[in-house]
């Protein structure tokens, strides 16, 4: 995490140069955002709906989840939607594009991966209206990630320091100097070692000391897309898995193994 080194990747293609939406692993931006501009702290309430309604636009949680009284460090621990949504009045259109190119190095395409191999540097437009605002607080909408993006957001959110992943070393990189306060990325850390051992990802790292996780399920038409980013150790890892029926089942087991082989 702390340098930018790819230590392994599968189905190059899609793993660096795909662009689809994250789901809730974008989550990991959102909550950054949101903390840095103190419109939350990992213990504020902030309630989870069944459902929230945006324009005559209804956006509902996994198997009708509902927690009325969670904490911001609950709603995404268990992956809320409608708690991202309902605070998306506190940022503006453009605010979450911003903060993902400053802090992030998204938005840019300059990222060189590796000499003659294609990448797909992530894309977090402005917003367009409300609708879209809220499809982007919870990753779905116009937002295009891939694998080695969703890795490097992982690895940025935790350490603060943006690092352009790279497979070859001595190549020029694409560098962002910004970085995130460390009140930021400890709650980032904490909020994702919450879901790995008491949230949607706790039933596949049980026994597995040192993991930190998020879930994700991009919905895609009517079909889904899993999704989950972690880490351990000093290795940040993300799986997408085309048609997966949820983040902890399609790509959860996935990433577990590969954690497994990590040091803690």
């Amino acid at each position: 995490m702390r340098n930018g080194e790819i230590v392994a990747t599968v189905h190059r293609q899609a793993g660096m140069s795909g662009a689809v939406a994250p789901g809730s692993t974008f989550k990991i931006v959102t909550s950054a955002l949101l903390l840095q501009k103190g419109v939350v702290r990992a213990s504020s309430t902030v309630p989870c709906a069944k459902t929230t309604t945006v324009n005559g636009q209804e956006f509902h949680n996994i198997k009708g989840m509902v927690m009325p009284n969670a904490t911001f460090r609950e709603d995404f621990a268990h992956s809320c939607n409608t708690a991202f949504i309902d605070l998306r009045d506190r940022i503006g259109d453009t605010e979450l594009s911003t903060f993902a190119t400053r802090y992030f190095g998204l938005n840019s395409d300059a990222w060189q991966v590796a000499e003659g191999q294609g990448s797909v540097d992530g894309v977090v437009p402005p917003a367009d209206g409300e609708n879209e605002k809220a499809a982007q607080m919870i990753g779905q909408g116009t937002l295009k990630m891939n694998p080695l993006t969703m890795a490097s957001v992982v690895a940025t959110a935790l350490t603060g320091t943006f690092h352009q992943p790279v497979l070859e070393r001595g190549m020029p990189v694409y560098k962002r100097s910004d970085k995130l306060p460390s009140a930021v990325t400890s709650a980032i850390r904490a909020m994702m070692v919450d879901c790995a051992t008491n949230g949607s990802a706790a039933s596949l790292f049980a026994g597995m000391p040192g993991v930190g996780a998020k879930t994700g399920t991009a919905e895609v038409g009517d079909a889904t897309n899993g999704w989950m980013v972690a880490f351990r150790g000093n290795i940040a890892a993300a799986v997408y898995v085309e048609g997966g029926a949820s983040g902890s089942s399609a790509a959860g087991p996935i990433i577990r193994d590969f954690l497994a082989a990590v040091k803690a």
